[in-house]
């Protein structure tokens, strides 16, 4: 009997889990190491820090998903691979062997190590909910980093603030425009939507340093803080690195367009927690973990049954949509941008019906 471990369980590896259910590989054991009993939904987060939507509607059980499946679940971090040997170890030093093995473990923040003591992260995932609590009812709430997932939360703590009555005093922020790799347009149209709603934001301007009470910005000036947000990009987990597994300069997975690693094949990686040799600067996000879930699981039956593997393609454009709060959110597609309600309901109608697909199979 073989072992296929899915180290993680980001969206790619909930695809997988979901095709157990009619499609278990013969003569195979499954097993799931993550390092919490829930997977949480990043989608969500936004609606989570407006109060839309409660803990529970935002994660997965994916302890009883993978039972429920027929997989067995452990709830571990690997730190360590051993290619060679074919073994994983956990954090208290248990050793997994396996015969194949996949990760789809997200990435982490990139924090300086010099505000390392001063902030917070939404990553690892898990750990979000209590953070953003943490931080969303105090004084002075900032958030560092002018992409989706800043300029996302930034408005729903500033619209979470506005209903429960608190100053406004939520800074954003960005070294560049707001949602600067989206184009132009897109960025001129989120910074009106921000003035338009009083979001303080300042673009153009890093952190420089930060202190138990305040921030200073490249701009020369300090600012109060009373909770700090870090969402400035993505960083690898040094697992890899560490591991003397192929990766890129940045320390991810390096896979081929199999999504199989380029130096073990019967390694395999998806989401955040990789980069694709053929497309080294495709954006690490949700929208291409999605898709690669059924490449991914088709890709690890075939090679336990020694079959050919098939290529994931990125698609060239898609959808984005970004909550900004009070039953609104930001729609862009290519170079085309929207905002307001309609957008606001694509995304709930998405996000829950992502949720639900999952949740269904054990509930």
């Amino acid at each position: 009997m073989k072992n296929l471990v899915l180290v993680g369980g980001g969206h790619a590896h909930l695809h997988c889990l979901e095709q157990l259910k009619t499609d278990f590989p013969k003569d195979c054991r499954v097993v799931v190491i993550s390092p919490s009993p829930y997977q949480y939904y990043s989608g969500m987060f936004s609606g989570f820090a407006e109060g839309v939507y409660s803990e529970d509607d935002i994660r997965i059980h994916l302890r009883k998903l993978s039972e429920h499946v027929g997989a067995e679940f452990i709830e571990d971090t690997i730190i360590a691979v051993d290619a060679k040997a074919k073994e994983l170890t956990g954090a208290d030093g248990a050793v997994y062997p396996y015969d194949l093995a996949s990760f789809d473990i997200g990435s982490q923040s990139d924090i300086p190590q010099a505000a390392e003591n001063y902030v917070s992260s939404i990553k690892p995932n898990y750990r979000f909910p209590e953070q953003l609590l943490h931080i969303r009812d105090t004084a002075y709430p900032v958030v560092v980093g002018g992409g989706s997932s800043g300029v996302e939360l930034a408005f729903s703590i500033l619209a979470w603030r506005k209903q429960n009555k608190l100053p406004a005093n939520v800074a954003l922020f960005s070294s560049a425009s707001l949602l600067h790799g989206q184009g132009k347009a897109a960025s001129k149209k989120i910074e009106n939507v921000g003035t338009q709603k009083a979001l303080p934001f300042m673009t153009g301007v890093s952190v420089q340093a930060i202190d138990s009470i305040s921030v200073t910005a490249s701009d020369g000036k300090s600012y109060p803080q009373s909770g700090v947000l870090w969402l400035t990009g993505p960083k690898s987990a040094a697992l890899f690195r560490l591991s003397g597994l192929a990766t890129d300069a940045g320390g991810f997975l390096l896979v081929n367009d199999k999504l199989q690693s380029i130096r073990h094949p019967d390694l395999f990686g998806a989401g955040d927690c990789i980069t694709i040799d053929r497309y080294p600067v495709l954006a690490k996000n949700g929208v291409y973990a999605v898709r690669q879930g059924p490449i991914l699981w088709k890709n690890l039956k075939n090679r336990l049954s020694g079959d050919a593997l098939l290529p994931f393609v990125p698609q060239t454009r898609y959808v984005s949509i970004l909550s900004t709060g009070e039953g609104q959110a930001f729609l862009t597609y290519g170079k085309r941008a929207l905002h307001g309600r309609i957008p606001w309901k694509m995304k709930q109608r998405i996000d829950q019906k992502f949720m639900e697909r999952y949740k269904n199979l054990y509930e």
